[in-house]
């Protein structure tokens, strides 16, 4: 299979070589050449760049297994998404719970499992291309957010609405990411079910300081970062089929990303080794800054690691403490 990100590099160089070709073999004007031969390399190299910055989820993780929990593939269009669920004997609250980036629902399954043991259903979503939920091309947390978004719309294989009393969001690191997005979104439901409450833990909250983090690895010059930048909202565009939908790089930070409004709660990694302290600081600043301050409740946990931090006691204490408040 072709990889969809360097189909366009790819032609770029063809074109590049084939000009070098022309000049040789049919003695094209030479000033003509030139400029056509730097114009398609050029492209060639901005296009390089461009396919190289989307990056892949790379090798699957298991899912969760655990007695009690059962095993679903629910479809969107010609995909599906894997979901680990536990279903409570009588009518309970759901918690839907997103894990971090090349991971899947075992990363998150105790906590998870927290929360059944505290009598809620739980439903583990794996995303597009992590754990058992099918491949998908040029991945993107744009993407993997329209997949939940469609799932969500109809979990009767797994719930009934009745089963349900009400619906909240548990994301981890870009688990978080997807979730501001999706649920500020007012059409974002579970079996009929609008989110109630939110859990951010050691959140992603913005995209520019992993794209700059990926610019410096790929040691782009300065002076072609405007245009790698347009190039690469341009495919992004393309990728999610919503032509124009994005203009800057700045629509994927908070809070023009996404803040919803609703009571949220951020545990957040002291140091986070992953993503650094300035995606928790961009999260209360935002919440603040919109005048919805007092729907945040944040944490700092000395302690807490970014990634494998499966159990913490302190951390479900916390939780566990502001639950209560919202009852």
């Amino acid at each position: 299979m072709v990889d969809e990100r360097f189909i366009r590099p790819c032609a770029w160089l063809a074109a590049t070589i084939a000009l070098i070709a022309a000049c040789i073999f049919y003695t094209l004007p030479a000033s003509i050449t030139v400029a056509l031969v730097f114009f398609s390399a050029y492209n060639a190299l901005i296009e390089i760049y461009v396919g190289m910055s989307f990056l892949t989820p790379g090798k699957k993780k298991p899912p969760f297994e655990a007695e009690g929990w059962s095993h679903h593939d629910l479809v969107y269009g010609t995909n599906s998404l894997h979901a680990v669920a536990f279903k409570q004997e009588e009518s309970a609250p759901l918690l839907i719970v997103i894990h971090g980036w090349r991971s899947s629902s075992r990363s998150v399954g105790d906590r998870g499992a927290w929360f059944a043991n505290r009598g809620w259903h739980v439903l583990l979503i794996e995303l597009p291309s992590h754990g058992a939920s099918t491949e998908i091309e040029f991945w993107t947390a744009y993407k993997s957010m329209q997949a939940i978004k469609a799932v969500c719309s109809n979990l009767d294989s797994v719930f009934s609405k009745e089963d349900v009393t009400k619906v909240s969001y548990y994301g981890h690191s870009i688990g978080c990411f997807i979730g501001l997005r999706l649920v500020a979104d007012q059409e974002f439901v579970a079996l009929e079910h609008p989110m109630t409450t939110l859990i951010l833990e050691s959140p992603m909250t913005m995209y520019s300081p992993i794209l700059d983090e990926i610019a410096l690895k790929l040691k782009i010059p300065a002076i072609l970062l405007g245009v790698y930048r347009k190039r690469l909202i341009r495919r992004f565009n393309a990728s999610i089929g919503e032509k124009g939908l994005f203009s800057s790089i700045d629509e994927f930070d908070l809070p023009q990303w996404g803040l919803p409004t609703l009571p949220t709660l951020c545990i957040q990694a002291d140091p986070d080794n992953r993503l650094g302290m300035g995606h928790f600081d961009l999260l209360n600043t935002a919440y603040v800054d919109s005048g919805q301050g007092d729907l945040l409740t944040s944490h700092r946990l000395p302690g807490l690691t970014h990634a494998g931090a499966k159990i913490n006691e302190e951390r479900n204490q916390l939780i566990a403490a502001w639950l209560d408040a919202q009852s």
